[in-house]
């Protein structure tokens, strides 16, 4: 019954004005969303793994998408959750993938040296955009030719990459200029070592479960990250000022086992595909959206001072750090990779959707999934 009132509004082409939100999608009351699936076999379970607490905001999202995936597929395609580390560390989703320890798990590239060099574009200093459902949008549309390249290059499957947010900076002491940083211990993934070495600041790249205890301790004066990590890592009890920054990407990639997804029968492939554009969206919304005014009040509950810095005071660190992003051009380039033209797609599509809602950006994500991402079904 309901898939044939899906196809009725489906075939009236009559949406309402919010049928393109997070919620609506997650209570299937988006038609354009919901699949026809022609399966009779038997059900299929995957394990997804992260080292996220389950309590945490990602988890949280993941659970209800994975739900919708469920019910979707009439009960067929079922993702069993491993969380808090129980598979696997932080760093290493990739080993655990291609070992199929899991079958598909949150796998990070700011953990990694190497393997991932265009991927690491949007770690340089100011190049996401700001708006993080459109910079996850962005990165999508990218990956076919940037990305999914060099996940295959690690022997697992691109799944998505979610910008949580552009970093901002927690400290003990107030920090307004490039200067203020010289000479810090500063907690960060997948921060450029040139950046750091042109900031004058020593990084430690930190699993972010170990976060709290390392900042604790004084082994670190100062923390690079975002703010669905200070919140639930608690590091506003901690330090005393917050400066928004906008500074460098901070993302969850996930990758997928090939044998895993050669294995999903062909009627459930473009389901799991097209769930995985619209997962990261959600993910990317309440983490870098939705959750922000929450942030704001959290930080003010407790006596942080928020430094909101004017667009001179930005430009200062724009200019001190512009030299590092032309290097590492120069550097992929002579490598004889791409690196000034993603760069440039990065910001022709941020002008273009920078300014978008995130329920538009869902709207282009449901209607105008990118293709190229996974295999097609043969």
């Amino acid at each position: 019954m309901r898939r044939l009132v899906l196809s009725l509004a489906l075939a009236l082409s009559v949406a309402p004005a919010h049928a393109f939100t997070v919620a609506d999608w997650l209570a299937h009351e988006v038609p354009a969303a919901e699949p026809e699936i022609a399966y009779d076999g038997d059900p299929v379970t995957m394990k997804f793994s992260s080292p996220n607490p389950a309590a945490s905001l990602v988890p949280e999202v993941w659970t209800k998408g994975f739900k919708w995936l469920n019910e979707a597929t009439d009960g067929k395609l079922t993702i069993e959750e491993y969380h808090g580390g129980t598979l696997h560390a932080a760093a290493d989703g990739w080993r655990a993938v291609r070992n199929r320890v899991s079958d598909y798990a949150a796998c990070y590239t700011s953990y990694e040296g190497s393997g991932f060099p265009l991927h690491k574009a949007i770690e340089m200093p100011f190049v996401t955009p700001s708006n993080p459902v459109a910079a996850t949008r962005i990165i999508q549309e990218l990956a076919p030719k940037y990305f999914v390249p060099e996940w295959e290059g690690r022997g697992v499957l691109y799944s998505y990459t979610v910008i949580a947010g552009v970093s901002d900076i927690m400290s003990n002491k107030p920090i307004r200029t490039p200067e203020d940083m010289k000479g810090l211990r500063v907690i960060a993934q997948g921060f450029p070592p040139e950046a750091a070495e042109a900031l004058g600041i020593t990084t430690l790249n930190i699993p972010f479960p170990e976060i709290y205890t390392a900042f604790q301790q004084g082994i670190a004066d100062a923390v690079i990250w975002v703010d669905p990590g200070f919140v639930p890592f608690k590091i506003y009890e901690l330090a005393k000022y917050h400066t928004s920054l906008g500074l460098t990407a901070q993302h969850i990639d996930t990758c997928i086992n090939r044998d895993a997804y050669a294995g999903l029968p062909d009627a459930l492939k473009p389901v799991f595909g097209q769930f995985q554009q619209n997962i990261a969206h959600a993910v990317s919304q309440r983490l870098g959206v939705e959750f922000r005014e929450q942030a704001l009040k959290t930080y003010a509950d407790n006596g942080v001072e928020l430094i909101e810095l004017s667009d001179e005071e930005k430009k200062t660190w724009q200019d001190a750090l512009q030299p590092v992003l032309d290097t590492w051009i120069e550097a992929r380039e002579a490598e004889g990779l791409p690196a000034r033209e993603l760069v440039e797609d990065i910001r022709r599509l941020g002008a273009e959707y920078g300014d978008k809602s995130a329920e538009e950006i869902f709207e282009m994500t449901v209607n105008t999934p990118v293709e190229g991402l996974l295999p097609a079904a043969q």
